[in-house]
């Protein structure tokens, strides 16, 4: 299944939000705020069989955004059709639709739930507004009481929005801040503005019980800084860590980086070619605080499932008390049980949210190659075995 694409080699690279990429990388800005504004902008909404049917107005600037939504899509979900068509009835108005295998209405119904609520909002006027307000009350508002750590592609978020429906829970402005690994340099104050005020927490008090709050940054449990600077700022947090079979984990975030445009080798390539492509970057990010590893972000499927180490890292410098583990196959199958786990830790009756909906999930093709898994369960398999030692349990990967 190779592609053939040969070894990587030096990277020309160019700046994209003051940040160095690879030449021909997406303007991942650029494509997240259109996606949002397709997604979430439509005049009206039909459920299809397969998918769904969008209406927009048949004007140029949104015959400009559809045609750019849709060469991106189809690009990197092949699998999945993305077509524009002129309204039977209206000839001022198209429909966009959405169709594909099973997986593709709950990956529409949850992307449009993200960009409408806290977990992931489009970036609007009024979000601005909002963040700017924010940004200058930060003084009386608060740090993080939790924090959910990672791993990417485990399900932090739909624990996240599970857990923030309790009554006693404040969210975040947004789950995914970054502040940790990558606007550490924009001081306490910026993280701050994301959290309630000190007041709203007093009036958030329910029988006795004060208002919790936290974020959800899955790649903070990656990140070789990351705990330091955790504990400097917040070393009385609660800390959760989702954990899921590291083979799939690092194949679904194979597929993530092809529906974004950030991968373009097989499978195959990319995990033989993670090790070059990674070389000297741990070592980068530990020298200099503003240094920006776009490799180390997007292309490390094997690393971020070593999972025992990154792990012991924290606890080298918080109390195992202070952290739970829980898997990703245990929320799947019964997330009422490890929603009672989680809000127990956090010192929480349990709540049951509306609905367990699964969030950030995509459908993708095809399978993963039989010969792959077997390589990669034998490269798993002495870390998992350092995993469940530092658990003390199996958790029969």
């Amino acid at each position: 299944m190779s592609s053939g694409s040969g070894p990587v080699g030096p990277a020309r690279t160019e700046q994209q939000g003051g940040e160095s990429v690879p030449v021909g990388t997406p303007n991942l800005a650029q494509r997240q705020k259109n996606t949002a504004d397709v997604l979430t902008r439509c005049t009206e909404t039909r459920e299809l069989d397969d998918g769904y049917a969008l209406s927009f107005p048949g004007t140029s600037a949104w015959s400009t955004k559809l045609d750019a939504f849709t060469t991106a899509w189809r690009k990197s979900c092949p699998h999945m059709t993305f077509d524009v068509a002129p309204d039977a009835e209206a000839a001022d108005m198209v429909w966009l639709n959405i169709r594909g295998p099973e997986g593709t209405k709950a990956f529409v119904e949850g992307a449009r739930y993200m960009l409408t609520s806290h977990i992931n909002p489009a970036t609007t006027m009024r979000y601005r507004f909002d963040t700017a307000w924010r940004y200058l009350t930060n003084p009386v508002r608060v740090l993080p009481d939790f924090l959910i750590i990672g791993a990417k592609k485990c399900g932090t978020t739909a624990l996240y929005s599970y857990l923030t429906q309790h009554p006693s829970i404040a969210p975040a402005f947004k789950k995914e801040i970054y502040f940790f690994n990558a606007f550490w340099k924009k001081g306490p104050g910026f993280y701050r503005a994301f959290f309630p005020t000190k007041s709203e927490r007093r009036k958030g008090t329910i029988d006795g019980v004060p208002l919790l709050t936290g974020e959800a940054t899955p790649d903070y449990l990656f990140h070789p800084v990351v705990p330091q600077r955790m504990h400097q700022l917040v070393p009385k947090a609660r800390l959760i860590a989702i954990l899921r079979n590291p083979i799939d984990r690092a194949y679904s975030f194979y597929n993530h980086n092809l529906r974004a445009g950030l991968e373009t080798l097989s499978f195959e390539d990319a995990i033989d070619q993670e090790e070059q492509r990674l070389a000297g970057e741990v070592e980068k990010i530990v020298a200099d605080p503003n240094y920006f590893s776009f490799h180390f972000m997007h292309h490390s499927y094997c690393s971020r499932g070593f999972y025992a180490q990154q792990l012991e890292d924290v606890t080298k410098l918080y109390d195992k008390e202070q952290l739970l583990v829980v898997k990703t196959e245990d929320l799947n199958q019964n997330p009422a049980d490890t929603l009672k786990t989680a809000s127990e830790f956090l010192g929480l009756k349990y709540h049951a949210p509306d609905k367990f909906k699964k969030l950030n999930a995509a459908p993708y093709y095809p399978d993963m190659n039989p010969a792959t898994r077997e390589k990669l369960s034998a490269l798993f398999a002495p870390h998992n075995q350092r995993l469940y030692e530092f658990l003390g349990r199996d958790l029969e990967w």
